[in-house]
């Protein structure tokens, strides 16, 4: 899998208020919204809580706690996360700041490398399903198979999904790993270089 440098120049921009309401989303960042299939207009999410669009607990914890520690004086705060298409690893840099006059917090993301790789259908909302549920990590995109994370390509055949008609839906989380890592973050006020392999 080769890593490619990215040239989209891009900054994904949203900001949220001093009640945690979503106040600001730049065109960039509805535009990404849209390419990741979730067309949405800037009425849509305006006035939305960003912890409704978290589902996982640990991961509203840590945002959370990152948040507040923003507004003690803490940061910025920047991370590596993944943003995945199904025939695609994104790499990207997260970087959380506090706009102390409007008394805002930025969130401020940017594509910094993209492997290219075989469509994962695992990924694809529009490839059927199942009741069956597998845990994936909104941070580095790994799966628990329940043998370890692993990459996403490595636990379809873990879990010998390539002969499945319907596949397991995917409910997003944090794994041990990268919850450490934003835990370690928000307590120690600077910022992770953290790789993702």
């Amino acid at each position: 899998m080769q890593l490619f440098q990215q040239i989209d120049p891009r900054i994904f921009v949203h900001r949220v208020d001093t009640r945690g309401r979503i106040c600001y989303v730049n065109s960039a960042w509805l535009d990404f919204a849209a390419e990741n299939d979730w067309p949405v207009t800037a009425a849509e999410v305006l006035g939305q809580p960003l912890m409704a669009s978290i589902s996982d607990p640990q991961l509203r914890y840590l945002y959370g706690l990152l948040m507040a520690r923003l507004r003690d004086g803490a940061g910025p705060f920047r991370f590596p996360y993944r943003c995945d298409a199904p025939d695609c690893r994104r790499h990207m840099q997260m970087e959380m700041l506090y706009c102390h006059d409007a008394r805002e917090i930025e969130f401020r993301s940017q594509i910094r490398g993209i492997q290219r790789r075989t469509t994962q259908d695992l990924l694809d909302a529009r490839h059927p399903s199942d009741q069956r549920e597998i845990d994936i990590c909104s941070s580095c995109k790994r799966v628990d198979t329940r043998h370890g994370w692993m990459e996403l390509e490595d636990s379809v055949l873990t879990l010998r999904l390539f002969d499945c008609e319907r596949l397991p839906r995917t409910r997003h989380c944090v794994c041990p790993g990268c919850a450490s890592a934003l835990d370690r973050l928000a307590r120690s006020g600077g910022s992770t270089q953290r790789q993702q392999p």
